[in-house]
């Protein structure tokens, strides 16, 4: 399913990036709030300052314009929950 939103990524691939995931939508009056899905992204390394967020589904959200939180809330980006690169489990944990 391709995306013809202004806010996809343009290459159709995400950059390869590590991180804890975090939840990423709009702030209120930005955009309708049929846009303001709560979409999933990682973390940088040891930081979580960032120019903008790359989605799992490829949107681009600048950080100026963007809310962040830990866990989801909201309505969820379907195409983000499908995207997002398994997290490996703690030692002990899982198989």
């Amino acid at each position: 399913m391709s995306d013809d939103s202004e806010d996809a990524h343009s290459s159709g691939e995400l950059p390869a990036r590590e991180g804890r995931p975090i939840a990423v939508r709009y702030q209120p009056g930005v955009v309708g709030e049929s846009r303001r899905q709560a979409h999933l992204a990682l973390t940088e390394p040891g930081t979580d300052d960032a120019a903008y967020w790359t989605t799992a589904c490829g949107q681009v959200i600048p950080a100026d314009v963007a809310e962040v939180a830990d866990r989801p809330w909201g309505m969820p980006c379907l195409r983000c929950l499908v995207g997002m690169p398994e997290a490996p489990c703690p030692a002990g944990t899982g198989e």
